[in-house]
């Protein structure tokens, strides 16, 4: 396609002469609805000339469309039309704003993911291969670029070496050698027949990449590729750290005999992408059987903090709203309709129109990264309440009872006074500091109303857990006061209430509560053998300790990983964390 044209009328489409990419054929330009600015597509073009002389070539092509118009899955990229003129054949996708998992993954510190976030993923697209399975189909090429990402969903596309078998999905089959020689299964490379376990191969590879940071083998060629996977036994990191599921679904998919790898029924059917109904039942059964109100709170608590500790893009996936109308294919020619160029003048407006709105989101999405930066920081409080309940269970942390449950008391009145300022902004129809213009885009769209209910559930719980230690301190203190010259008790007394407001008293006893648990964790620590196993543990907690005092001084990018940053925390030796947080714990 020349390069002179600004924008061109295909049917009922408009064509922006803006790239996107390319796939196995044709290059992909961004488009939109010619009645529709707003409904936005992304158009794959196709040379008529570079497919007239090759067969084979015409034959993925039909495949491609015949596949894209039969799966109808969120996770599977939409085809909503297709056309044709003397010299292009359209295809007119779903388009995705996020780009692909390649240029994500080149975006992440190590060019990794969280385990969270990889898991998250990977569910996604099996939910997609359900469907493909259920149509026999293979798609010999998945891969990071072949991965689309809209709002936190993840999308196979590019079918373009895709094709329907009639045999049984796990019956190997001669097929040709097509794909990306680095997520290929070793039969394709070797030349030898394959089933569908060859996509598990390439997904395995891909998770794995995901998780570390780079393919589990490489080599220069084809040849040393393969001579690599035969020779060398699958070889999983210690770091970073990696859940034990994971690393044997990992095993389970990359098993270089085809017959002995995981099929696609075991993985749709393996605890890590099946919701589990029986583990959430017996947590729930275990709950009920705690003895009192305030060991449920905590247990409960507990919980919620385990499915709720970070919230983000990723983690709260929208709904995607399936389109009502099927492709349809349309003949036409380079006439009036189909091919002239629109006038340039009015196709710049309609560009430059593009770009201002999509300064205008990066602007609004600005403040919807900064709630979910300021919730993700109270939840940091909720974390360290469970490490101070779990290690004090265990004999690990020994403050006394007084102390320890002042600490819990504070820590969580501050998450409810963090998480009310953060609903008091949020509910506000102009915050100080926020663009009046930018701040009303906000209010309306999408992203806002996701944070909201968010912000409301988790207000709901910490309220609900905050009132039990209210309950259990209110206790402690009436004792506490009994004895004279009980000054804490006395300053306690007047912040133990049901006030989330912004209050200079609270913060300031806050302040003192838990720098003297900090004190008596220091001690322990420097009481502790760097050999006992308890040693790690509290130079971990009283790392979150510090942070508890500022999270502002660790927690300075509004646009970083938490999920990162519990992994880290987790990795991290003895040594590694006596040389990060030494000097601040003055040790």
């Amino acid at each position: 396609m020349s390069e002179h044209w600004t924008t061109k009328q295909i049917d009922k489409y408009i064509i922006v002469n803006k790239k996107l990419g390319s796939g196995a054929f044709g290059t992909v330009f961004r488009g939109f609805k010619k009645n529709d600015e707003t409904k936005q597509v992304a158009v794959k073009a196709i040379s008529i000339a570079s497919i007239k002389d090759s067969s084979k070539m015409v034959e993925h092509i039909k495949r491609e469309i015949s596949i894209l118009q039969s799966a109808n899955n969120p996770h599977i990229v939409k085809l909503y039309d297709v056309a044709r003129t003397p010299h292009y054949l359209y295809l007119f996708l779903e388009y995705c704003h996020d780009g692909d998992l390649k240029k994500y993954l080149s975006t992440k510190y190590g060019r990794r993911l969280s385990e969270v976030e990889a898991v998250i993923f990977l569910k996604h697209l099996v939910e997609g291969f359900r469907t493909l399975y259920q149509l026999k189909i293979i798609h010999r090429d998945i891969k990071p670029a072949n991965i689309l990402l809209h709002k936190g969903v993840a999308k196979i596309t590019d079918f373009g070496f895709a094709r329907v078998i009639d045999t049984g999905m796990n019956d190997p089959a001669y097929f040709s050698r097509v794909g990306s020689p680095l997520y290929m299964a070793p039969q394709i490379l070797e030349g030898q027949p394959f089933s569908s376990k060859c996509d598990v191969w390439s997904m395995g590879i891909m998770l794995f990449e995901m998780l570390y940071g780079k393919p589990p083998w490489d080599g220069d060629s084809q040849y040393n590729l393969l001579q690599n996977i035969k020779k060398n036994a699958l070889l999983i990191p210690d770091a970073p750290v990696r859940s034990d599921k994971i690393k044997q679904l990992l095993r389970q998919m990359l098993v270089v005999s085809e017959k002995d790898r995981f099929s696609w029924e075991q993985i749709f059917h393996h605890e890590i992408i099946q919701i589990q109904e029986a583990q959430i039942k017996n947590n729930l059964e275990q709950l009920m059987k705690e003895k009192d109100e305030l060991s449920r709170s905590e247990s409960l608590n507990k919980l919620y903090m385990e499915m709720n500790l970070v919230v983000g893009y990723l983690d709260q996936p929208e709904q995607v709203v399936q389109e009502p109308s099927s492709p349809q294919t349309a003949q036409s020619d380079d006439g009036k309709q189909s091919i002239d160029d629109i006038n340039n003048e009015k196709g710049l407006q309609i560009i430059n129109q593009y770009d201002t709105e999509q300064k205008r989101r990066k602007a609004m999405l600005k403040y919807n990264t900064y709630f979910l930066f300021e919730r993700n920081i109270a939840f940091f409080f909720n974390y360290v309440i469970q490490k101070v309940i779990k290690m004090s269970h265990q004999g690990i942390l020994k403050l006394t009872q007084e102390l320890y449950y002042t600490t819990i008391f504070c820590i969580s009145k501050n998450q409810n006074v963090h998480l009310k300022r953060m609903s008091d902004q949020l509910m506000s129809k102009n915050p100080e500091k926020f663009d009046r213009e930018t701040w009303g885009r906000y209010l309306i769209s999408q992203e806002y109303k996701k944070i909201l209910t968010v912000t409301k559930n988790d207000i709901k719980h910490t309220e609900d857990f905050y009132l039990e230690i209210y309950k259990k301190e209110k206790q402690i203190i009436e004792k506490e006061l009994a004895q004279p010259d009980n000054k804490r008790a006395t300053k306690i007394k007047q912040v133990l209430d049901v006030n989330f407001d912004q209050n200079t008293y609270f913060q300031q006893l806050y302040q003192q509560v838990v720098q003297e648990s900090l004190e008596t964790i220091k001690i322990m620590i420097k009481q502790t053998k760097e050999t006992d196993s308890s040693y790690k543990d509290l130079l971990q907690l009283g790392w979150f300790f510090v942070i508890c005092l500022n999270p502002y001084l660790e927690f300075k990018d509004i646009n970083m990983d938490f999920n990162q940053f519990y992994e880290e925390m987790q990795t991290l030796t003895e040594v590694q964390l006596q040389e990060k947080i030494g000097k601040r714990l003055d040790l």
